[in-house]
């Protein structure tokens, strides 16, 4: 894969750099808001029409639900003081889940991201989900209700 892991930020979650240079930013993150309004975010950046409805979108799943793909090629403006930037392309991959947004997102000079597609797919495959629930206690009678001998 050839990814280089740096620290995570407040909005990114995990970072990664890839391709010459580092160039290539593949990011993991969450946020709020409506998943049409985050693609359609993500196009605007690179000067596209937004789409009108998620029809629009490819689909995927990511982390065992549906998921929607938005991708961009060419003038990358990213905002926030950063520079503008030519020959760029992004694959993004956006999913809904009960409390926020879950975003993964490669950008970079467009021949760079070619290259780390498959290796940007693989990772996205290789995410598993974590379900938070009540494991029973394996002691019976008035001990495990008591927590009594449970160490």
């Amino acid at each position: 894969m050839g990814w280089r892991r740096l620290p995570g930020t407040q909005f990114r979650l995990i970072n990664y750099v890839a391709g010459e240079d580092d160039s290539v930013e593949i990011v993991v993150g969450e946020t709020q808001g409506d998943l049409l309004a985050n693609a359609n975010r993500w196009l605007g950046q690179f000067g596209l029409t937004p789409v009108q409805s998620l029809e629009f979108l490819g689909k995927t799943a990511m982390l065992g639900r549906n998921a929607y793909l938005v991708e961009g090629k060419g003038t990358y403006s990213p905002g926030m003081g950063r520079p503008v930037e030519e020959d760029y392309a992004m694959i993004g991959v956006i999913r809904e889940s009960p409390v926020n947004l879950i975003t993964l997102k490669m950008i970079g000079p467009a021949a760079e991201v070619e290259e780390q597609r498959e290796a940007f797919f693989e990772y996205m495959r290789s995410f598993e989900p974590i379900y938070d629930h009540k494991i029973e206690s394996p002691v019976k009678g008035k001990a495990a209700e008591t927590g009594e001998g449970n160490e």
